[in-house]
Parts: structure tokens; sequence; C-alpha cells
């Protein structure tokens, strides 16, 4: 049960889009919150926070559970990203994955050689590589490419991620604009989604905020979608008055 809520509440790891045409500016920085629910019930928060560390940026993200999924478990999700712009892209050099939610903790952490066009993957303390290909992600940065590489005029793109200690291909479908209303105000939107086997997983993202997303929904069959809303950002601007092309 614990590593079911737990699976709810990673939403990452799911959408990767190709850059077309002229790219939209990545902010320095900014710290986005999420409200995870389902069911109408609050099971956890997710925080992003991307940020510039010396050697490398920085894009974080930590899910803890709230509301009747702290009766479940106490753990919580980290993944960080660390990477540097190549040729006006996000490039990854470090990913760690850290889940203290599951009945055994899951330490992933790659390492990407961009010299030899390796990646060294270390699941619980045991390492091996595979192949890298150009413009391959980490699990985590290809939300900061969603920011980057909307909008775009093509309905289907796929993009290559590393990802379980394969490289996988994500084929994404592009839906169309749509108006979102939340908390912090109304959207204009691009819908994504995804669809692998019985998963279905859709997200809003805000032309106003620099394409961050503001609604993520995942759902499998028949089951109760979960819902991820943004319920608080700094370092964005609506309007994108404060966006930059970090280089």
């Amino acid at each position: 049960m614990i590593n079911h809520f737990f699976r709810l509440l990673v939403l990452s790891g799911t959408l990767l889009l190709t850059s077309q045409g002229q790219a939209t500016p990545l902010p320095q920085q900014f710290t986005a919150v999420y409200a995870v629910k389902t069911s109408g019930m609050t099971i956890g928060e997710t925080k992003r926070v991307l940020s510039h560390n010396g050697e490398y940026y920085q894009f974080e993200s930590i899910t803890r559970p709230k509301g009747v999924a702290r009766l479940l478990t106490s753990g919580q999700v980290v993944e960080r990203s660390q990477w540097n712009f190549f040729h006006g892209q996000p490039r990854p050099e470090h990913y760690t994955f850290f889940n203290s939610g599951s009945k055994k903790n899951r330490n992933v952490k790659l390492d990407f050689d961009w010299d030899k066009n390796r990646v060294i993957n270390t699941i619980n303390g045991e390492p091996w590589s595979m192949p890298l290909e150009h413009g391959t992600q980490d699990k985590l940065l290809y939300q900061l490419r969603i920011m980057q590489d909307l909008p775009t005029s093509k309905t289907m793109l796929r993009y290559p991620v590393a990802d379980g200690g394969k490289l996988k291909y994500y084929d994404i479908e592009i839906i169309g604009k749509e108006r979102i209303r939340t908390k912090l105000g109304t959207f204009d939107t691009i819908r994504l989604r995804r669809t692998k086997g019985s998963r279905k997983t859709t997200l809003w993202c805000a032309e106003q905020l620099g394409y961050l997303p503001v609604r993520i929904e995942q759902q499998k069959n028949d089951d109760s979608p979960v819902i991820a809303t943004l319920t608080s950002v700094s370092g964005i601007t609506p309007g994108n008055k404060n966006l930059s092309a970090a280089r």
C-alpha cells in the first residue's frame, strides 16, 4: 500500500519534448509548489526548485506525503538533476533519485560522460554503463526542456531519455490549447499527453509562466486520476517579464 501511494505521488519521468524552432528562454531560477490530490483528498506536495550552484545548474524535486498518505508513510521522494547548457539546450551531467517511502530505500545515480557518450547507472550501489545518444535527458530535466521547447507547431514529438538503465523514447501528443483556472489565476496553456499502456499523463503548460506546468494529471485504466496543481510560484513573473536566456 505504501509503495502504491508513492507511485501516485511521483509524477516525473513521463513527458519529454524535442526543441522546435526558436527556443523559449528559461528562467534563471524559480520555486514551484504543487498540491497532489486524488478522489478529492490531498495525498502529497511536490516542490520543484531551479537554481545555479557554482559549476552546475540544479533542478530539484521533493515530494512528501500529506493528509491521509501520512498515515501510511513518512518517507519522501527526492530527485536532483545537475546540468549545463550545451548549444543553448540543457544537458544532464549528474542525476540522483532517492525514495525513502518504499519498503526498501531505493537509490539511483546517473553520471553522464559526454566525451565517451556513455552514462554510468548506479542503483543501490551496483553500477553499469550504457551508450548515450545526442540529446538524451534524465527523468527530471525533461520538465525544463518542455518549458524551453514550447510552443511548437507539431502534433507528435519524440525524445530519448535515460530511464531504468535503458535508452527509451517517449512519443508525445500535443493536443492543443486550453484555458485553465487555478488558485493563482486563469492561464492560457498548451495541453500535452503521453499514453503508455493503460496509463495516461496529461500536462497543461502555461504560456504566461514560461510554459511551467500548472496542472499535471495521471490516470491508469478507470482509476481515479492523481492531479498535481500549482499552488505557488516564485522567480517567474506572469507575462514572462523576468525570463532570460541562460547560457
